[in-house]
């Protein structure tokens, strides 16, 4: 039998992915498999759906490496598939996905105009506020990255004793604790670089 390969506490998947964990019965699947290898027939039961409906989030969790098929196993005539997670929890880099930033922010753009802001979208308003982002986002000082912060609620009880949190609750104590760690000086630049941010906005707007 070979040994067993431990797995590591954080691992990155693609937006697409951490997405996925919005949905509370996939959340409630990746919890169990942090602990034991199960199959789709006792996942459904733990959980108390139908097979059918687990098969459709696993499948998902799996493309997006989430879970993992650990082995399989003959019962009668039948192959019964056994996961399990390849890591005990999980971040993404938004930084690190370049590819369609722009499109992102376009996509936002259109999003102000839909909401009445008078904001008029165009190429050229996109690719500044690509820009002013990422110097909003690299200059101001983060004394706890995600990593870290994602780390430290590994090893937490608190953070895993009802599941995997809401990725966008943990968001919102990630940023806290930065607004706590953060100096006066920090603060300020914070602050100011916001201020820059909005009044962009404002630029763009035809009120």
């Amino acid at each position: 039998m070979e040994a067993e390969t431990l797995k590591p506490h954080v691992k990155e998947i693609t937006r697409e992915g951490f997405k996925l964990l919005e949905d509370e019965t996939r959340r409630h699947i990746v919890f169990m498999l942090r602990d034991e290898t199960l199959n789709v027939k006792e996942i459904a039961k733990r959980l108390h759906l139908t097979p059918q409906n687990i098969y459709h989030h696993v499948n998902k969790l799996q493309d997006k490496g989430i879970i993992k098929l650990n082995y399989e196993q003959r019962n009668g005539h039948l192959v019964e598939s056994y996961y399990s997670v390849p890591a005990d929890t999980y971040i993404y880099c938004d930084d690190k996905i370049t590819e369609s930033s722009t499109r992102r922010c376009m996509d936002i753009l259109f999003g102000l105009q839909e909401l009445g802001t008078g904001i008029k979208p165009s190429l050229e308003t996109a690719v500044q506020l690509e820009e002013l982002h990422e110097k909003y986002q690299t200059t101001v000082n983060d004394p706890m990255n995600g990593y870290e912060f994602c780390e430290q609620c590994s090893y937490s009880g608190f953070f895993m004793k009802f599941g995997p949190m809401n990725p966008l609750l943990l968001n919102r104590i990630y940023w806290y604790a930065n607004l706590i760690r953060m100096n006066n000086d920090d603060f300020e630049e914070s602050v100011e670089k916001m201020r820059k941010l909005r009044d962009f906005l404002r630029e763009q707007t035809t009120n």
